[in-house]
């Protein structure tokens, strides 16, 4: 049986429950015939004020499996995954071990992992050597942020942390904020941008930042959810989101 309106693909979408982005971000990015349904997890709680505590909950999913229940009762075709630190905090091996959890929990579902798509975008892009990056995060998060990029084989030229209290708070970050933020992390030899956290805003701010400084710009909500669709066939072009998705 085909969907009336996502007669082409369900997209199923996991998001942490403080996250406010991921769903109107990504919504913007649907192909006709595309739909795209939510689940959420429960709060995850990282203290800011106790960096040893932040750190030691970084990569810990709360009630992942029950919001996978819950999503695959409508036969997504697809699982991306909206919670970047998680996919990214226990570098490679977890990521993909990470992956293979998801799917057994879904049944089998396909999931795709922010992290694994910023590394397919780089792979597009023909691995630029030297990136800098973007994150909400405090210091503990950036560091495993720094790690996972270095260890997949790419030089961290710079990395900034908005260091948000919260993770409801980061998706107050104002576009004058992450445009002086991106205007920071580009270094003379960065040879491209990359945004993780997705509950930041940036979807709409791509286009104008890579135009401003003649480079690519990864924001991790349009990039997790252009993987998605590659990987299950479904080739549109998506404009005004950033070269990548818009020649590839």
């Amino acid at each position: 049986m085909k969907d009336s309106l996502g007669y082409r693909a369900k997209i199923g979408i996991l998001v942490p429950a403080t996250n406010t982005i991921v769903e109107p971000e990504m919504a913007l990015l649907q192909p006709e015939g595309i739909t795209n349904h939510i689940s959420r997890m429960s709060r995850v709680k990282r203290p800011a004020h106790d960096l040893e505590k932040y750190k030691k909950f970084l990569g810990s999913s709360v009630d992942m499996e029950a919001a996978i229940d819950v999503l695959v009762a409508c036969e997504p075709n697809i699982i991306v995954h909206g919670h970047s630190v998680d996919s990214l905090a226990k570098g490679l091996p977890g990521a993909d071990i990470m992956k293979k959890s998801m799917e057994k929990m879904s049944g089998n579902i396909p999931v795709m992992l922010p992290s694994h798509a910023i590394l397919k975008a780089l792979e597009f892009l023909g691995h630029p050597k030297k990136i800098s990056i973007l994150t909400p995060w405090m210091p503990p998060a950036d560091q495993a942020c720094e790690a996972f990029f270095r260890e997949a084989g790419y030089d961290v030229s710079a990395i900034k942390g908005l260091q948000h209290l919260t993770p409801l708070e980061i998706a107050t970050a104002s576009p004058e904020l992450l445009n002086n933020a991106v205007d920071e992390i580009n270094t003379k030899d960065t040879e491209c941008i990359i945004k993780v956290g997705t509950n930041s805003a940036m979807a709409n701010l791509v286009e104008d930042m890579e135009l401003r400084i003649g480079k690519p710009v990864l924001t991790v909500n349009v990039i997790t959810y252009w993987a998605g669709l590659r990987s299950i066939g479904i080739n549109d072009k998506i404009y005004g989101y950033g070269q990548l998705v818009s020649n590839y």
